[in-house]
């Protein structure tokens, strides 16, 4: 990047939001892609997939998640639950220590920490930058209540012509969301 170019997102903490439960690949491709995506800018990445601790009892996918439904077949719920408010508590902080946050959601797939999360987010007034499967046409209505729609993306495709943009400094950002630092 020469040093004539605005480089806004350098140094911003962006966490990912979106399906692991439900998910057929646990919520890992589409974090991978946008991280290859937005890592080159300079964006440090909260992950839920790949949490930055060793400790296991924090993770939610591959054979943690093996374990947390076993937990639940094998009716320990005391147990699920005491790991579950742990993995909770973490990506929660890793929400609150984000300066924007991208949500993916597919309406065909259950979630629910997706949407605490994006409540969350919305809530301290960060950039909480959706992508829709189907587009705004498909959104759930109660989301437009919440997240300016100009936020909300037809694809991943358009969410990074957005933040394309934003980098550079060729559109105007929300001024009400964004905070850029020098």
């Amino acid at each position: 990047m020469g040093d004539d170019m605005v480089n806004h997102l350098n140094n911003m903490r962006c966490y990912l939001a979106g399906p692991i439960d439900y998910a057929e690949d646990d919520g890992i491709g589409w974090r991978d892609d946008i991280t290859k995506f937005l890592e080159p800018m300079g964006v440090y990445i909260f992950n839920p997939c790949r949490k930055p601790v060793a400790d296991a009892i924090y993770k939610e996918v591959e054979e943690e998640k093996t374990k947390m439904v076993g937990l639940k077949k094998a009716h320990r719920y005391l147990e699920l639950s005491q790991r579950m408010k742990e993995i909770v508590h973490f990506d929660l902080r890793m929400v609150d220590v984000s300066d924007f946050v991208i949500v993916y959601i597919n309406p065909d797939i259950p979630t629910f920490g997706t949407i605490h999360e994006l409540i969350i987010s919305s809530t301290q007034r960060k950039p909480t930058l959706l992508v829709m499967e189907g587009g705004k046409a498909n959104c759930p209505n109660w989301l437009f209540g919440i997240i300016d729609f100009n936020f909300i993306f037809e694809d991943f495709h358009d969410l990074q012509e957005y933040l394309i943009q934003i980098n550079r400094g060729n559109i105007d950002a929300d001024l009400s969301r964004w905070v850029f630092f020098e």
